[in-house]
């Protein structure tokens, strides 16, 4: 598969979250709420994976730590001889039923799983992102345009037109506005500056808009040969936006999803390197409990609310379900270790019988 059939799956991908996610909204009326749902169901439906791949690390984990002692001999033994290291290795994973390459496979595809839905869906909330925000600018601006031209033709004064255009934008944003609790501004990040976008942010979000019927992207807005033509769409967005901003704008957060993101995947980690003794004792394991967090962090604190609650409910999710999964998990442990023990009961009694009964044939009882 090329890069071009690549990039055009992942457009299709980012496409259909988009649309599930409208869908979502459809039905519930807010983008927030959808996403929350919407990474509920996700979790619920990626659950018997999870479990499948936890199954399979602990087994691994246990496997490891018996075979530990015999990998450590063999590699004094035919450490020198890197052929007969690795066949001696592979005949001692086989007497012990334990299939590497299987293992691996299960956990590369949960894996690759989970990083496709990842980006895909990054992809298509910053998609919607880019829409509503130019969506949302649009409607106001119409109702600017409208409203003042209204004013003058009622012969009103062009100071008194540009005053009722803008209460009528205040209005109509306090209408159509995307919030959610405490967030003004669902698709702004959760940081405590003006949920109004600026000019700048504006054309960072939007990506592309059109002018006059043209369509450009910020790279080509920010070319020299179209500096008049950003300068006129600046002034029209500044003519709209900026008293809507000095008169409703306010802090859009209080990075709460940013820090509550951060705890919420440390303590995963921490909680799964606890469990996982073999992975404590290791330096990655270790690594990984602040590596993910902060990368997880970096995401909630530069992208749009959206996505953050995406990551927080994630993480959620993850701490709820890890101890039920883990109870289960020992559970199945304790069952299989009485299956095993009143197994070798059995044998033990069937040899011990055998050898009474040879011990009476021998003294002719």
């Amino acid at each position: 598969m090329d890069f071009l059939n690549i990039s055009m799956l992942g457009g299709a991908l980012a496409n259909m979250w988009a649309k599930i996610i409208s869908s979502f909204n459809g039905a519930i009326g807010n983008y927030a709420w959808s996403i929350i749902l919407l990474t509920v169901v996700i979790k619920l439906v990626m659950l018997p994976l999870d479990f499948f791949n936890k199954k399979i690390t602990r087994k691994n984990t246990i496997m490891q730590a018996k075979i530990q002692p015999e990998l450590a001999k063999l590699q004094q033994k035919y450490g020198n001889d890197k052929n007969l290291y690795n066949q001696k290795v592979s005949e001692l994973y086989k007497s012990n039923n334990y299939n590497v390459v299987g293992s691996c496979l299960f956990m590369l595809i949960n894996l690759v799983l989970t990083l496709v839905i990842f980006i895909s869906l990054f992809s298509g909330l910053n998609q919607m992102a880019s829409s509503k925000i130019v969506e949302q600018y649009k409607t106001l601006e119409n109702t600017y345009n409208t409203t003042y031209e209204q004013q003058i033709a009622l012969s009103k004064t062009e100071e008194e037109a540009k005053l009722s255009a803008n209460e009528a934008v205040v209005l109509k944003y306090k209408a159509i506005k995307y919030s959610w609790l405490w967030i003004d501004n669902v698709w702004k990040s959760d940081m405590p500056t003006n949920s109004i976008p600026t000019f700048s942010e504006f054309l960072n979000v939007a990506q592309k808009i059109e002018v006059d019927g043209e369509t450009y992207t910020i790279k080509q807005l920010n070319e020299e040969k179209n500096s008049e033509i950003k300068a006129k769409l600046e002034d029209e967005y500044n003519k709209v936006m900026s008293p809507l901003r000095e008169s409703v704008g306010k802090a859009n957060g209080y990075l709460i999803l940013l820090i509550l993101t951060v705890v919420t995947a440390f303590v995963s980690q921490w909680l799964m390197q606890r469990k996982n003794k073999m992975a404590t004792g290791m330096g990655t394991g270790k690594i990984m409990m602040f590596v993910l967090p902060l990368m997880l962090g970096f995401f909630a604190l530069t992208y749009n609310a959206v996505f953050a609650l995406y990551l927080l409910t994630s993480q959620l999710m993850a701490l709820a379900f890890t101890p039920l999964i883990d109870l289960i998990l020992d559970a199945m442990d304790k069952k299989q270790a009485l299956k095993e023990e009143q197994k070798n009961m059995v044998s033990y009694r069937r040899v011990e019988t055998t050898v009474d009964s040879k011990k009476n044939k021998k003294e002719g009882k």
